[in-house]
């Protein structure tokens, strides 16, 4: 469950941040974020620099999708630390609760997944793109310019940080020891027992 509380919290703030940048409406431009980077002589500062700028440019173009998106991922993410929380203290009646939310999560991130696809494109292309700036004799220029590379690092992402972790999660729930773990804690706080 802290698992969940963290990602929970990662998820949250996300969503507040795209929220509040798709708010300001500054988006910056790639290529020059791009050249001024390349400047600067270090490759990795380059790659994070240009992903960086590149995503948030492909958010502000397909700000139709990701505003209502990223308000309802501070909703559910936000519902996700709370009902961990909640899990984390044993509260009796929670794991219902729980498991509910996380299933909420899991159909978020695969219908924000399906829904984001143009964004994903957009940045990629724009990473490719600023990706051709750096001397053909950089080791990175070959991976910044690998589109199908950038796709493959999504899916992975995508499944190994989203699906996987609310999927045991969620599992974990459903499990006999879960089940008699809450009601151990039910019992130790209910009332009725006492003598």
């Amino acid at each position: 469950m802290l698992l969940t509380w963290l990602i929970g919290v990662r998820g949250f703030m996300s969503g507040c941040g795209t929220a509040t940048y798709l708010r300001g409406g500054m988006a910056p431009d790639v290529m020059v974020v791009a050249e001024q980077a390349r400047d600067q002589g270090d490759p990795f500062q380059f790659t994070f620099l240009v992903l960086e700028a590149a995503q948030a440019r492909a958010l502000s173009l397909h700000q139709d999708v990701s505003f209502p998106l990223s308000i309802g991922k501070v909703l559910l993410c936000g519902l996700l630390v709370v009902a961990s929380g909640l899990a984390l203290g044993g509260r009796p009646g929670t794991r219902g609760f729980v498991l509910q939310v996380l299933v909420a999560n899991l159909a978020f991130a695969a219908v924000e997944y399906a829904l984001t696809r143009s964004v994903r494109g957009a940045w990629i292309d724009m990473v490719a793109q600023a990706g051709a700036l750096l001397p053909s004799d950089v080791p990175e220029r070959a991976g910044l310019t690998n589109p199908g590379l950038w796709w493959t690092a999504e899916r992975v992402r995508f499944v190994v940080f989203e699906l996987a972790i609310l999927g045991s999660a969620a599992l974990a729930l459903t499990r006999e020891r879960t089940k008699l773990y809450f009601q151990a804690v039910a019992r130790t706080i209910d009332p009725s027992d006492e003598p």
